[in-house]
């Protein structure tokens, strides 16, 4: 949309100020899902009243007999403290969903046009990095390149600035917001790989949690809503990329350190994505069997996954690839900042980097919509490797993160998921509102409501979690058959009561 003076702003958005109607009548699956919810909250609670009454008479116990129940508790596999612990988080994600579905399905809650305005735009993002840098960046004892804390300050600024990409409709922001995905992706090959070639873990358990974690909530989401799964694609995007760097790595992983291994397993990696990206037609197929998950429209069709995820479908290599000489890297770049010479080292290696940037700027970046799409997965990783490198080309950079983006680095999933329901409203064609008067202020206080229930989520989620996977797969298994049993006897009630 064009830019408009802030005044208009301010016009289009109370003009446009309306009420949704509702998307449709109560699914079946938003009825059996209300009554899980029911079920865990009296269960919830039925275990905090008798806790909370064993507890008051905890003082009249004898120590023996105190000291056997803390020891039997110790031992035992599943531990009320964990079970609470659980029955709460899906208690607390029961509520967020009835928010969910009030503001995004019921719409109660009026919407507004999103507008775009550059000058507030480019002021609000400005007061962000300010405050950010000025006021929450710390400096520790040591850093790695690529450390956890650095990711996830990359994750978080990337998302707020893509968050409101959609929040203003600043669509002039597009190739960018494209190469913040590509980077999530790029992290998605570097975290995994490094994961897998430092712990050597590739057991069910840790597949699991990782999908767990990528499709557990948009999967709630999508019953309560009633969307498809294509509309959340980045969460099928990381599992997709996911999945394939465990197929890459799990496979004669005892030899992994052989150079020719991976090597070879590179190479293969390579022409097989080669061949279902870039070979007309491949994709279809590869993917049809998944149409009905991936599929958006109705019948669904594949194309708009294709498109999505063939985006960025070499940047997960790139990221494999800097994960597999991350000791190398890391090594080389120490060398540097200890060596005499070190800014004069730093300086020609920025005299060689900054041209191919400016190049790839000048050339690819500034391109409109559909040219630049058409180049971006062969080109994205120029920026991302630059960035790279410049935050990490000094130990006191490598040393350094800023804590505000890093806390929101780490709930880029919920935060990810929830602006699509209550910071904005029908697919993010419209703004939430709250104070139809005050956009600003609305603004704000949007943000506050959609930020806190993104943060009460990623802890309930891993809290579910942590309950779901034990170490021990024979109770990890037995808790996946309770909650399955309890979702079944779910929608059975429904069917038997005909719940309205």
């Amino acid at each position: 949309m064009s830019n408009t003076s802030l005044q208009s702003f301010l016009t289009l958005y109370r003009e446009s100020y309306q009420v949704l109607p509702p998307k449709g009548p109560v699914t079946l699956h938003q009825k059996a899902l209300f009554v899980f919810w029911i079920i865990i909250s009296f269960i919830w609670l039925l275990k905090r009243f008798t806790s909370n009454k064993t507890s008051s008479n905890e003082d009249v116990r004898l120590d023996v007999e105190k000291n056997a129940k803390e020891n039997e508790e110790k031992n035992s596999n599943i531990s009320p403290k964990s079970v609470t612990d659980a029955l709460f988080a899906v208690f607390i994600i029961g509520w967020i969903m009835v928010f969910y579905f009030l503001c995004d399905y019921l719409h109660y809650f009026p919407k507004a046009d999103r507008v775009y305005n550059r000058d507030l735009f480019i002021f609000l993002s400005i007061m962000l990095f300010l405050v950010a840098l000025s006021f929450t960046w710390t400096v520790g004892p040591s850093g790695k390149l690529l450390n956890r804390d650095q990711t996830e300050e990359w994750k978080g600024w990337m998302q707020v600035m893509f968050v409101w990409y959609h929040y203003f409709r600043a669509a002039e922001t597009y190739n960018a917001v494209r190469v913040y995905i590509a980077a999530y992706v790029f992290m998605t090959g570097f975290g995994n790989f490094s994961f897998f070639w430092v712990r050597k873990d590739y057991s069910l358990r840790r597949v699991l949690k990782l999908l767990f974690r990528l499709n557990f909530l948009v999967a709630v989401v999508v019953l309560v809503t009633d969307n498809q799964y294509i509309l959340y694609y980045i969460c099928g995007m990381h599992t997709f990329w996911f999945v394939t760097v465990y197929i890459m790595m799990r496979p004669f992983h005892e030899l992994n350190h052989v150079k020719k291994v991976m090597l070879a397993k590179f190479v293969l990696y390579f022409v097989v994505i080669y061949v279902i990206f870039d070979v007309p037609n491949v994709a279809q197929y590869v993917f049809l069997p998944f149409s009905n998950l991936l599929g958006y429209g109705d019948p669904p069709t594949l194309n708009e996954w294709i498109f999505r995820s063939g985006l960025d479908h070499y940047v997960t290599l790139i990221g494999m690839i800097c994960a597999y000489f991350h000791p190398n890297l890391e090594k080389q770049l120490n060398f540097i900042n200890n060596h005499r010479n070190n800014i004069a080292i730093n300086i020609l290696i920025s005299i060689v980097i900054f041209p191919i940037l400016v190049l790839w700027y000048k050339y690819v970046f500034v391109l409109s919509k559909y040219p630049y799409n058409v180049l971006h997965p062969y080109t994205s990783f120029i920026p991302i490797i630059a960035y790279v490198y410049f935050r990490n080309s000094t130990s006191w950079l490598r040393r350094s993160h800023c804590t505000m983006f890093a806390y929101l680095g780490k709930i880029t999933l919920e935060t990810y998921i929830s602006q699509l329901h209550i910071y904005l409203q029908n697919d993010a064609k419209y703004i939430l509102v709250y104070l139809p008067e005050f956009p600003l202020v609305n603004f704000i206080f949007n943000t506050f409501i959609y930020l806190y229930i993104a943060n009460l989520l990623f802890h309930a989620t891993v809290t579910l979690n942590e309950f779901i996977f034990p170490s021990d797969y024979k109770e990890m298994f037995k808790r996946i058959l309770v909650i399955a049993g309890l979702v079944a006897g779910s929608y059975l009630v429904v069917f038997v009561t005909h719940f309205v």
